[in-house]
């Protein structure tokens, strides 16, 4: 059943899948798996959680089990680092480092919505929560900003989740991410 509505007009919750993708070992790109960590330790926002270091075909899989994915990944788009950007998949506008490459095999998120699409899969509403990145750097840790912004999504991550419930598009960022 799609958010909403239900049989007899109480509000349904979406189910909502929200994938971690980055390398656990690469400064500020592991910043998508830290949050998902974050998340699950605090286990109160009734999502289901995935962490996505390797495999596309996982992803197959989860489309057939949310009615949301909802991807945290570090991006680049020349904005300063730490900035929250929140926008529907695929897009033109910003391009997450990780699930644009799930896989060292070509594999990313196109390829896994192109074979979804040709099997008669249902595609679920696919929204790209990226954070700005400052460094890649192996072995190095996660810079201040980033570290900041990975902080105020956790504090703020109800709000962002009932926003996304609430409408069929991206909804803007809650003011706590933007700050």
């Amino acid at each position: 059943m799609d958010a909403g509505k239900g049989e007899r007009g109480q509000s349904v919750t979406p189910r909502v899948l929200v994938v971690g993708c980055g390398s656990q070992f690469a400064a500020d790109d592991n910043v998508g798996l830290e949050i998902v960590r974050c998340l699950r330790e605090r286990g109160e926002c009734g999502c289901e959680f995935l962490e996505l270091a390797g495999g596309g075909l996982d992803l197959l899989y989860a489309f057939e089990e949310a009615e949301i994915i909802l991807f945290v990944d570090a991006v680049e788009s020349g904005a300063p680092a730490g900035t929250v950007h929140l926008v529907p998949l695929p897009s033109s506008q910003l391009k997450p480092r990780s699930i644009g490459r799930i896989s060292g095999h070509g594999w990313g998120l196109d390829e896994t919505l192109r074979l979804a699409r040709s099997l008669g899969r249902r595609v679920p509403r696919l929204v790209l929560l990226g954070v700005e990145l400052e460094t890649v750097s192996p072995g190095s840790s996660r810079t201040p900003p980033v570290d900041a912004a990975l902080s105020a999504i956790v504090a703020g991550f109800a709000d962002l989740l009932a926003s996304l419930a609430d409408r069929h598009t991206c909804a803007p960022l809650p003011p706590a991410f933007t700050a």
